[in-house]
């Protein structure tokens, strides 16, 4: 589940970043930090990869996978790039713009969402489908309690 690896690469870089800062920046800034790096760095990685293995890597991806492999799949790289283009230019847009990226999020979540149910309808459901499915749910309700934190975003 390569996924956890990313937002764990976002919750690392944002504890270092807070290391620096110092932690006595109220829960604001806290939420702040640790929301920044999730957009930033999570969603940037998402965007990254996702355009690597799925347009210059493609026909790999798709054997690999199980896919009929096509342009489909090339139009989903694409839209993962949107995905991190739009978390990386929350480090210089600040405001309501983040309602944006999270609404983004929520999108690119329900296409994981989306999918992971498919996927168990076309077989057998199994541990990992499910942990995908809480998983989607949990993370973007937690970026949701965070941005709701951050009276910057609201004005």
């Amino acid at each position: 589940m390569w996924i956890l690896a990313l937002i764990g690469a976002g919750v690392l870089t944002a504890l270092i970043h807070l290391a620096v800062l110092g932690w006595n920046i109220g829960t604001a800034g806290i939420c702040e930090v640790f929301l920044l790096h999730q957009f930033a760095v999570t969603s940037g990685l998402i965007g990254v990869l996702g355009f690597y293995i799925n347009v210059i890597k493609a026909d790999e991806t798709a054997k690999k996978l199980n896919w009929p492999g096509g342009p489909f799949q090339g139009k989903y790289g694409f839209s993962q790039l949107g995905v991190g283009v739009m978390g990386v230019l929350t480090i210089f847009i600040r405001g309501s713009f983040w309602i944006g990226a999270l609404v983004t999020l929520y999108i690119y979540g329900i296409s994981g969402l989306w999918s992971h149910v498919a996927q168990m309808k076309r077989t057998k459901v199994n541990a990992i489908d499910i942990w995908n499915l809480i998983l989607d749910v949990i993370y973007h309700a937690v970026l949701t309690v965070m941005l709701l934190q951050i009276p910057s975003v609201w004005n």
